[in-house]
């Protein structure tokens, strides 16, 4: 299958983990994606002006039209025409718990919409969008377990803010040891966090969040964080080890060998909130496809991917994480953990590649004759 991809890509980490993920695997099942990257142009106007003929005039001319980036990027009208020249469309929603509205006025002219969190897929029906429910995954062949000398301790490895914070200080503070992989750390000593809004970027946010659900429970977790705001510091203490981020060719190796990987699920300031809104992130999948075992919150729906107690380790509260994470960082579980880390690759490998995700997609859109495994 040929596809052309509508990606602003730049050379962030928000952007590259794409070809690492989804390109990498698509390209192996011997499908051919081809980049149509807006920002490569003298403005977005002129990018999206170019795209209708783009897509006439290739050849061979593409089979799909794949899209994620918002409607600031791909214009409503620039999809009425590609509408009507009839190729196949796809719009991915990786956002779509927490920013459906970015969306919004694209959304409708696509064949199919994918939604990697069914909380908000109700709005995009009401919008009138052919709408499937698909997570996350990883790519088994980039993500593979390299297990070697293991790590006594619970590994995470990106950007640490609010909620992670207060998870990382509530194990150290209780003897357990934390290993956390982020550049931030050496920036400003104490911990990473992520650029603050201006009052006027705050107030547009909430405004676009007050207009559903979820997005109301999480203005009404970004007032209280700042109203109530709390000690949001990581604790130094001698539980708690720094390390500057990884690339993407060392995440196996930190996840195998990490007797323990941490989960946070929790969406931004929901956290503060007695009943948490939760998101389920790419290292969801990435850990135990790297065949590591992760420790997380209880969430149904992460429950009904992975077994608890065989392929992951799940907590109801904070109780069960300090005693779940005491309990399965002794050395003499050793085997269990190896145990359960080969169960949570073979899991993974079987039930969570982005092809499974991808065949799901292309059989709804062209039927099982299309398919390549």
């Amino acid at each position: 299958m040929h596809i052309l991809y509508f990606f602003p890509e730049t050379s962030s980490y928000m952007f590259q983990w794409q070809r690492v993920h989804i390109f990498d695997a698509l390209e192996r099942a011997g499908h051919s994606i081809t980049v149509y990257n807006p920002l490569t142009f003298k403005s977005i106007d002129e990018a999206n002006d170019r795209l209708p003929d783009a897509l006439k005039q290739a050849k061979p001319s593409f089979d799909l039209f794949m899209n994620a980036a918002p409607a600031r990027f791909l214009y409503k009208e620039t999809m009425q025409k590609i509408q009507q020249i009839g190729i196949p469309t796809l719009l991915i929603c990786f956002d779509n718990l927490h920013a459906p509205f970015i969306h919004q006025s694209i959304a409708p002219y696509f064949d199919l919409v994918w939604l990697t969190s069914w909380e908000t897929q109700l709005m995009f029906n009401k919008w009138h969008c052919n709408t499937i429910f698909q997570p996350y995954a990883a790519n088994p062949f980039t993500f593979v377990p390299h297990y070697g000398t293991e790590i006594p301790s619970i590994g995470f490895v990106g950007t640490l803010y609010d909620d992670r914070v207060n998870r990382v200080n509530q194990l150290t503070s209780n003897q357990i040891p934390c290993t956390l992989y982020s550049d931030a750390f050496f920036e400003d000593g104490r911990k990473s966090t992520n650029k603050s809004l201006t009052y006027k970027e705050t107030a547009l946010l909430l405004s676009h969040l007050s207009q559903f659900g979820i997005g109301r429970k999480v203005a009404y977790g970004t007032i209280k964080n700042k109203l109530f705001s709390r000690n949001n510091l990581l604790n130094k203490n001698d539980f708690l080890t720094l390390q500057h981020s990884i690339p993407f060719g060392q995440m196996s190796q930190v996840y195998s060998n990490h007797a323990l990987s941490l989960g946070i699920s929790e969406l931004r300031n929901t956290f503060v909130l007695n009943h948490p809104v939760h998101k389920l992130h790419l290292r969801t999948f990435e850990i135990p496809m790297c065949g590591g075992l992760q420790i997380a919150p209880y969430v149904e729906e992460l429950a009904r991917y992975f077994e608890d107690g065989k392929e992951i380790i799940l907590c109801k509260n904070n109780e069960e994480f300090l005693s779940k994470a005491t309990f399965y960082l002794k050395p003499e579980n050793d085997t269990l953990r190896k145990t359960m880390k080969e169960n949570a690759r073979k899991r993974a490998e079987a039930d969570h590649t982005w092809m499974h995700r991808f065949n799901k997609i292309f059989n709804s859109l062209f039927g099982n004759s299309t398919l390549v495994h």
